[in-house]
Parts: C-alpha cells; structure tokens; sequence
C-alpha cells in the first residue's frame, strides 16, 4: 500500500523549489539532491509497505503541474506565464522522476532561457 503522506511530502517539496526556481534561485543542485532522496526513499518504502511509490509522486506531480491556482505567482507577475514556467519545471521533474537514474543526470531542468 502506498504511503499518501510520502508521497504528499515529496510532491510539496518539488512544488516549492518550482516556487523558488520561479522567484530567480538556482535550484537546479537542490532537484536533482531531492529526486536522489525520493528514488533511495521510494525503494525503502516499496520494500515495506509495497512496490509504487516513485511512480506515484511522479502521478502526483503530474498533477501538481496542472494546477492553475494563482496563489503560486508572486502580485505583479506575468500570471499566464508563471503558471506556464511552473508547469514546465514541474513536468521536468516528473520526466526525471519516470526516468532511468543514469539517464536523470544527462537532462537539464532550467526552465528560463
């Protein structure tokens, strides 16, 4: 059985670093730290509690990034395109979450150009 409270906490972390990666931070070391922790996590909580936890903080960041509530854009913001950028930095990490780890470290997640 898959434990809603991992999976709830690694979704919010990734939403907060799009959140600070949005503000301008350079977030980049900090994913790529937190999508290692979730993989070693997730293969400890699958051999507890049952297999599917990575795939399921990748569902749920999934649909994390189809959120559209404004309260994630700071007032005098580009509205349409912040939810745009956090959308893509979320679907980032959700491809490096469903991809093999050797693969994970050869993509990029900067979403600013």
């Amino acid at each position: 059985m898959i434990e809603e409270g991992f999976v709830r906490m690694y979704a919010h972390d990734f939403a907060a670093l799009a959140a600070r990666a949005e503000g301008g931070t350079d977030v980049e070391a900090l994913v790529r730290k937190r999508i290692d922790e979730a993989r070693s996590h997730a293969a400890l909580m699958d051999a507890r509690k049952g297999e599917g936890h990575l795939p399921a903080v990748a569902d749920r960041v999934a649909h994390e990034a189809e959120r559209e509530d404004v309260r994630f854009v700071r007032a005098g913001q580009d509205v349409p395109g912040a939810l745009a950028r956090r959308k893509e930095f979320l679907l980032q990490i959700v491809r490096l979450l469903r991809s093999p780890p050797v693969a994970a470290g050869r993509m990029s997640i900067a979403v600013r150009g």
